[in-house]
């Protein structure tokens, strides 16, 4: 668990390499894909690493597919509701698997 304020992309910075770090940094990655690489990151780093052993392009797919489902739930979701109660409902998983 991350407690307190972190930076976009502090926790995958331990994990990622250089180069992947600045693809993700770019359009059409966002905050909310950047916040997908830190829970990854966080809660499977090796899986996460391994995702990133089959290849840059592999990992940067996964990611932007990831970002899609999350940010288009969460941008639609009820106010009222969290993010995580958001994506449950809609049966989008949040781990890397």
């Amino acid at each position: 668990m991350i407690e307190g304020q972190t930076k976009p992309l502090e926790q995958a910075s331990k994990f990622l390499q250089v180069s992947t770090l600045r693809a993700v940094s770019k359009a059409p990655y966002n905050r909310f894909g950047w916040a997908i690489l830190d829970r990854w990151a966080t809660n499977s780093p090796r899986k996460l690493v391994e995702l990133e052993a089959q290849g840059e392009v592999v990992l940067l797919g996964r990611l932007l597919e990831q970002q899609n489902l999350e940010q288009e739930a969460l941008t639609e979701a009820a106010p009222e509701m969290a993010p995580h109660e958001t994506l449950a409902m809609r049966e989008i998983e949040s781990e890397l698997v």
